[in-house]
């Protein structure tokens, strides 16, 4: 299979960081096309190799892959204005980065281009493009979107270095929920913790860095054990007094934590009870306690 030229439309951090990792596997990277001069020529001299930073439309015109690196809000605008104004190339493949949306949003550049549409999405955090470049290696990538461009993607992915796995359209927003509990809301979990360690009396410092030892062991129990094995806690011990003690006291200190705490105990109790550390009746009382107001 030939490889496409591709446009990048969106000078961020994972567009210019698949741009730069496209271009070292062989790929022609045509254009970077964004509205910022300033961003959009400092991606393309990133990416290297003479690539030329102009407008929106003019990148895309450039390449038989368009590739939306933008906002989510931006993909379908952006999309469709191209299309009806006919900026994309007959056939062309147009992808976009998101997480959450499908390649449905890329439908005009199907109805007005006959172009193939497809989306892929680098299961990873990225907080430059230096570290980007890092992570995309070795990354999940999922997939979705008609036959002809998700071919055209994987081949993109693995160029790279990226592990391509095919996901359902209508998968895209659970798949991508999913994603936010395992990254953003751990970020969430690991401060709360900090701020209960913090009313306990410990300076934030010493709280996170008694508590990334236990975080860092536990993900690799995760890893070696799956979830149900590497719980511990009084949950899975059934300590049900323990479990009152800690929601008296996270009442009194902030109910939101109290909150969160209820609702990832009910979790808990029932993947306690199914691994067997507590019985199914012990797990009701947990769940029932839990539950109180």
């Amino acid at each position: 299979m030939d490889l496409p030229t591709i446009a990048i439309i969106g000078p961020g951090k994972v567009g210019t960081s698949i741009g730069i990792l496209a271009s070292r596997a062989g790929y022609q990277i045509a254009a970077v096309g964004g509205r910022n001069k300033e961003r959009t020529s400092a991606a393309a001299k990133r990416i290297g190799n003479g690539v030329r930073a102009c407008s929106i439309s003019e990148a895309a015109k450039k390449a038989q892959m368009v590739l939306l690196s933008v906002t989510d809000d931006a993909i379908e605008d952006i999309c469709i204005r191209l299309a009806e104004q006919k900026k994309l190339k007959q056939k062309a493949v147009v992808v976009h980065c998101s997480g959450a949306l499908s390649s449905n949003v890329l439908t005009s550049a199907h109805d007005y281009c006959k172009c193939s549409i497809a989306s892929m999405h680098p299961l990873q955090t990225f907080p430059t493009i230096d570290e980007t470049v890092k992570r995309i290696k070795g990354a999940y990538c999922f997939c979705e979107g008609d036959e002809n461009a998700v071919s055209i993607i994987e081949q993109l992915a693995k160029s790279i270095g990226m592990k391509p796995v095919k996901i359902s359209s209508k998968s895209k927003t659970l798949y991508h929920a999913a994603a936010v509990m395992a990254c953003n809301y751990l970020v969430v979990l690991m401060g709360s913790a900090i701020r209960l360690a913090e009313n306990a009396g410990i300076d934030r410092k010493t709280a996170w860095l008694s508590l990334k030892p236990l975080v860092t062991a536990t993900l690799d129990n995760i890893n070696s054990m799956g979830t149900a094995d590497a719980l511990t806690g009084p949950i899975a011990r059934g300590d049900i007094k323990t479990v009152s003690r800690h929601l008296h006291e996270l009442l009194s200190v902030d109910e939101v934590l109290a909150a969160m705490y209820r609702t990832m105990g009910l979790y808990a109790a029932e993947m306690a009870a199914t691994k067997g550390t507590i019985t199914t009746k012990k797990a009701k009382k947990i769940k029932s306690l839990l539950k109180k107001v």
